[in-house]
């Protein structure tokens, strides 16, 4: 069964490749050389700071976006419940604002009363 890789363990194993080729000078991997691996550890090493750093940008923008939106949306709320106050709750303008007019709500039903049973 396979690990789940991670940057962290792609790192750590990379760092003990690296350490055991710097002590084997004869090993070699095709055209890859000792110091371009070492780049290319360095290069993960970047990306993932600069990742890191673009998750906390996108953490903080969330919930700016979030904020705004419960923002706009109270007062979208108090702007329906100025309409029904005013124009009263059976009128085109609440209806217009997303509201439900009185008129095109269902009526209430009424319950059955139950039945004793033996």
């Amino acid at each position: 069964m396979a690990t789940k890789m991670t940057v962290d363990s792609v790192l750590i194993d990379a760092e003990r490749l690296a350490q055991v080729w710097a002590a084997n000078s004869k090993f070699s991997l095709g055209d890859m050389t000792l110091e371009e691996f070492k780049a290319e550890i360095t290069k993960l090493r970047t990306v993932r700071q600069s990742r890191d750093e673009t998750r906390v940008k996108l953490s903080k923008e969330i919930d700016d976006t979030n904020d705004q939106m419960k923002l706009v949306d109270g007062i979208a709320k108090r702007g329906r419940s100025g309409m029904k106050a005013i124009f009263g709750p059976d009128s085109a303008q609440y209806g217009q604002v997303g509201g439900t007019r009185q008129s095109e709500r269902k009526p209430l039903s009424s319950k059955k009363a139950k039945s004793p049973q033996p």
